[in-house]
């Protein structure tokens, strides 16, 4: 859907996609090698999401991330095809890169190894595009963020970081626990709230949503004012673990 933002900062669930090699896949803690396959369809997917209520979907171009190819024809058209709003990342580390993907049905971009690499690219994008339609993809294991598909570590601090992007215009923020990501063991919503205050940003919850339990955590954090603005939900969804269309009934 083209260039609607989330209404108002409503809090929102974000189905996710992750997208290798044209298929609908799952890491655990991001390691290429810990895979799990879950269809060749992700047209099939993406439209049982639609069907289940979801205004966003978020999808990840893996290889991309790895530096290993892309997906970003089949997101275009994923963008362009269902009737909610995307949100892409992996790989968008130039402004050529932005563009192709805003200018072609994409609702928000999601800066990832850039926003630690070259920060003024975060800068530039938010004055081209606008905070609403511009993230930023923190990911770290504990205070310690990772670029390049998580294979490396960036040696600044978490909080610090989102301080300074902030300071750039940053008004969302993505936090993904990479140890919890595709683990199933409940988010790290304490840690990702404290950005939140620190930074002064909306953040999206990401790693290790599990179930209605964590459904009902996170929304309850959005709703106390904690700086929660949403959380995106991959492997339990896909693994029978959590109704989607009761997730999206339970939160509005």
């Amino acid at each position: 859907m083209a260039d609607e933002t989330n209404p108002g900062g409503r809090f929102a669930l974000y189905p996710a996609i992750d997208l290798r090699r044209g298929r609908c896949v799952r890491l655990e803690k991001g390691r290429a090698d810990r895979e799990t396959v879950y269809g060749g369809d992700p047209h099939g997917v993406a439209a049982g999401f639609v069907a289940a209520g979801a205004r966003w979907i978020h999808v990840v171009d893996l290889d991309a991330a790895f530096g290993d190819g892309g997906n970003r024809p089949l997101i275009r058209d994923l963008a362009s095809s269902i009737e909610v709003r995307v949100q892409t990342g992996g790989g968008l580390r130039t402004e050529a890169d932005l563009a192709e993907v805003l200018e072609s049905g994409v609702a928000r971009a999601v800066i990832g190894t850039a926003a630690i690499e070259n920060p003024d690219l975060v800068r530039r994008a938010i004055e081209r595009w606008g905070a609403e339609r511009i993230a930023v993809g923190l990911d770290a294991r504990g205070r310690r963020p990772a670029a390049r598909g998580w294979t490396e570590e960036s040696g600044t601090d978490l909080f610090d970081l989102a301080r300074s992007l902030v300071d750039l215009g940053v008004r969302t923020i993505i936090h993904t626990d990479i140890e919890r990501d595709g683990m199933m063991m409940g988010p790290n919503l304490a840690l990702s709230a404290e950005l939140a205050a620190h930074a002064g940003a909306e953040v999206v919850v990401s790693g290790g949503m599990r179930g209605m339990q964590d459904v009902h955590a996170v929304a309850e954090a959005a709703r106390a004012g904690r700086g929660i603005a949403g959380a995106i939900i991959g492997k339990a969804i896909y693994e029978g673990a959590l109704d989607l269309s009761a997730a999206l009934e339970a939160v509005g």
